[in-house]
């Protein structure tokens, strides 16, 4: 049961997280994170938030880059579904005919998406590739006017935290939503080096050719549920440099 430093390499920028790996080389890690005064202050649940916010910022950083797309998909008055179940069926319909679309171009359709429904009236917001595609050639949105952005040039996009966000909520505004991506998406593993223990700055220092985003350091302390010991934790994000 080592320390261990996980780094996720997502082209303009590394993810790191140093632990205490309860189970390292088995699945299903029980983590509770707490501040640094001792006193727990999430639930399980928002632990569960914390990590898939992880796994989609990985996932957004590691497959698109500027020029990509970012859309909100809305119903407009009159054609909203009578149920989830419903708005469900049509967005999966939608994808597919994007997917054929991509496909008789010469091109992969990659995207993560999230369903939000829990408070507000039903829409998607999805990050998809260009690579060439003209926005003004996409199979229509038979429900209302899509609004599209292009995502910028920044060394790191936030956009997969908050798909996280929307689809969650937080502590105080729980909600329910669905999140999904293509499986074609590049799911980079961690590189995993095992420490020999918790003493590390709280200032971590950049390995060659990148700098820390100093506003992403977090220092806090890991309970291991099922014994209640508690550990240091540490995370942030190296920006590459030009």
């Amino acid at each position: 049961m080592p320390w261990i430093k996980k780094e996720y390499d997502c082209g303009n920028c590394v993810m790191v997280v140093k632990c205490f790996a309860s189970r390292y080389g088995s699945k299903g890690q029980i983590l509770h994170i707490i501040n640094s005064d001792n006193k727990t202050s999430e639930k399980q649940q928002a632990v569960n938030d914390r990590n898939a916010m992880q796994r989609y910022s990985v996932l957004a950083n590691a497959n698109f880059k500027k020029g990509d797309y970012y859309a909100t998909y809305t119903f407009k008055r009159g054609l909203l579904p009578a149920s989830v179940e419903e708005c469900e069926e049509i967005w999966k319909k939608y994808r597919r005919k994007l997917r054929d679309f991509y496909k008789k171009q010469g091109k992969e359709f990659k995207y993560i998406y999230v369903f939000e429904y829990d408070g507000v009236r039903p829409h998607f917001h999805m990050l998809f590739n260009n690579d060439g595609i003209n926005l003004a050639d996409l199979p229509e949105w038979e429900y209302g006017n899509p609004d599209t952005k292009l995502l910028d040039d920044r060394e790191y996009h936030t956009v997969g935290e908050y798909l996280v966000k929307v689809c969650y909520g937080d502590l105080e505004s729980p909600k329910k939503g669905k999140l999904g991506s293509s499986r074609n998406l590049y799911r980079p593993e961690p590189k995993i080096t095992v420490l020999h223990s918790s003493n590390w700055s709280k200032t971590p220092k950049a390995r060659a050719g990148y700098y820390i985003d100093a506003e992403s350091i977090r220092n806090g302390y890991v309970e291991v549920i099922e014994n209640g010991f508690i550990f240091r934790y540490q995370s942030y994000r190296m920006i590459r440099q030009e």
